[in-house]
């Protein structure tokens, strides 16, 4: 599914396009005009649905070169390993979470006690992705003709990065569960979701200038993406919370 010149969505859940299966985050395959990068990977069931997404839009999965994760919670970053398989694509995971994935730690995403509560199937298991490696915020991933920036976007999760397209036909963000349409958020039980780091991320990202907006579930804003950012900021200078999005 084109949605600019260089971005295609080609991998979304039952909270999305059902694309691909059903527990799957949105996945972004961004066009360098040549190299190929895919933002998350979904959470590792069917693999082969997003990589024949991405043959339907008229790409060659060989020609990805990066799968740059937002952060490691199974829907997003469960499909890493899969993928990497199947296309010896490179795995980019924000700080401590290229271990956890390396190491297929499930504690560490919190997946044990999302299976209990029914997020996945009871006989759900992460994969291993032996190939990731951490990237931070302030690092640039070139694919081809377009550059991604990272950004430190903690909240949802603490460790959690964003990536900022330019190179495109407008400026996009690539948010991850940071911020959904409407300036609704989404806080979970863990030890490491924090409101106070939300906050301080949702300022930052009021100090960037982009267009686009593609959340990790939802509608996805292709023009003033910024004004979901601007709603959640007017609720939290107000000293109260956003509505939660329930993915």
């Amino acid at each position: 599914m084109r949605l600019t010149r260089r971005v295609h969505l080609v991998g979304s859940g039952a909270t999305g396009a059902d694309l691909s299966n059903p527990y799957d985050c949105h996945v972004y395959l961004v066009d360098g005009g040549g190299p190929l990068a895919l933002i998350d990977a979904g959470v590792g069931l069917e693999p082969e649905l997003i990589l024949a997404n991405v043959r339907a839009a008229g790409f060659d999965p060989a020609n990805i070169e990066t799968i740059a994760l937002t952060h490691a919670h199974a829907d997003h970053g469960g499909g890493s390993g899969p993928l990497h398989e199947l296309t010896g694509a490179d795995v980019l995971a924000p700080g401590p979470a290229a271990g956890w994935l390396k190491q297929a730690d499930e504690e560490a995403i919190s997946l044990p006690r999302a299976r209990v509560g029914g997020t996945y199937p009871a006989d759900y298991r992460l994969a291993p992705c032996p190939a990731a490696v951490s990237i931070s915020g302030g690092d640039t991933i070139k694919v081809g003709q377009a550059r991604l920036t990272a950004i430190a976007t903690p909240g949802h999760a603490r460790e959690h990065l964003s990536y900022v397209l330019e190179g495109d036909d407008r400026t996009g963000l690539f948010g991850g569960d940071v911020v959904f349409q409407g300036g609704r958020i989404l806080l979970l039980s863990t030890p490491d979701c924090s409101i106070q780091d939300l906050v301080a991320t949702m300022r930052r990202l009021g100090e960037l200038d982009f267009e686009a907006l593609y959340p990790g579930h939802a509608g996805i804003s292709l023009r003033r993406g910024r004004q979901h950012v601007d709603a959640a900021l007017r609720v939290f200078d107000a000293e109260e919370i956003p509505p939660n999005f329930n993915a």
